[in-house]
């Protein structure tokens, strides 16, 4: 790592603050761009970290619960192994790190360590992924105004600027793509997602359907697919490597009662699978938005998950990439309305680029 490369700052608390990351992470190092990547939770006490998925299952059994832990958010700094925080920051400077792109609030106290004894100036971008404050940022409002906020959804412009991905595919067209309607609860399998699965299998739709746990797969019926992350993964774990990684996926089928996981090839066919949906059934996350703009998926957003998402739904139903599930289902649950949705989906992307293609991309004179 040197002060050319560009270190992400991601967390592993919610996906929607590590899928993002990994995508840029590969997009630039695609294009000749060294990257590195830190997930929050490495630097946490152990029994701290022990706890999380604990939470997570607590969360996914009860909406509500979910709900009130988001009302308690608060800064992290009593989670964090100083040995661990300290060791990172004299990496840095060993390295002479100036370029990060920040996925969650709650790395501002650690940057304000580092701005405080580098060497040389810093070009720190807070990646805003949702059109108002998350609480890791809300509890940090005395910092992040100091810094340079990236917001990818602007309320007053309803006109995102760009997009996280991999890669910068084209969209599917939408007559091309299967029908199927993508059905998750976002990283912590949350929310009222898991209702609208047997709502829409009685209507006879086509499902893909992300499960919290393998136990929720149900016997196969020859429409209904069900996937999940392999259940020994944690964003803050390596790869043999010493790499962050995409999480693992599995297919399940249960057939007879008896369940089989076919792990898929790797992270490229769940984003393949996204692009071929014909619309999106979850909770308005912001790394849900992103997948909606980067994909061209149609959004049938569900109940929210605190203020933000709330602010999401608006902005995405503003901009016309998405409809609220109740409306949708007043329209008769409207495939018409759906393509109207991509459509206008098609035509922002057609004039938007990647995120960090004018920035640390361009700094590589033979990709730009």
């Amino acid at each position: 790592m040197n002060s050319s490369s560009v270190t992400l700052l991601a967390s592993g608390n919610s996906l929607g603050a590590y899928i993002p990351a990994m995508h840029l992470h590969t997009y630039l190092q695609d294009r000749g761009v060294k990257t590195g990547i830190h997930v929050l939770e490495n630097l946490y006490h152990e029994e701290i970290r022990s706890k999380i998925n604990s939470t997570k299952k607590a969360f996914h059994a009860d909406f509500s619960v979910a709900l009130m832990g988001h009302k308690l958010a608060k800064p992290v700094d009593s989670s964090l192994n100083e040995a661990e925080v300290q060791f990172l920051l004299e990496s840095w400077l060993r390295d002479g790190v100036s370029q990060f792109a920040v996925f969650t609030g709650f790395w501002l106290p650690i940057l304000e360590r580092y701005k405080s004894i580098a060497h040389t100036s810093l070009d720190i971008q807070l990646i805003r992924l949702d059109a108002c404050d998350t609480p890791s940022f809300k509890v940090h409002k005395s910092l992040y105004p100091d810094y340079d906020n990236v917001w990818l959804y602007e309320p007053s412009r309803l006109s995102p600027d760009c997009y996280i991905a991999s890669d910068e595919k084209e969209l599917l067209p939408y007559a091309q793509r299967d029908g199927r309607i993508l059905i998750h609860g976002g990283g912590w399998g949350i929310g009222t997602y898991a209702s609208t699965i047997s709502e829409l299998r009685q209507l006879g739709y086509l499902l893909n359907v992300i499960v919290y746990d393998a136990s929720e797969v149900e016997e196969d019926d020859g429409s209904t697919r069900y996937f999940g992350t392999d259940a020994s993964w944690n964003p803050w774990s390596r790869d043999a490597q010493g790499r962050h990684s995409f999480p693992p996926m599995n297919r399940y089928v249960r057939e007879e009662g008896i369940l089989r996981a076919i792990p898929l090839r790797n992270y490229s066919d769940y984003t393949d699978m996204m692009r071929n949906c014909a619309a999106i059934i979850s909770k308005p996350g912001g790394a849900t938005l992103n997948d909606s703009l980067s994909y061209g998926i149609p959004f049938v957003m569900l109940e929210p998950f605190g203020d933000h998402e709330l602010q999401n739904s608006n902005y995405w139903q503003s901009c016309g990439f998405g409809i609220r599930f109740a409306e949708w289902k007043a329209l008769h649950y409207s495939e018409q309305h759906l393509e109207e949705l991509y459509r206008r989906l098609l035509e922002q992307r057609s004039k938007i680029n990647q995120l960090g293609r004018k920035t640390y991309a361009a700094e590589n004179s033979s990709y730009v």
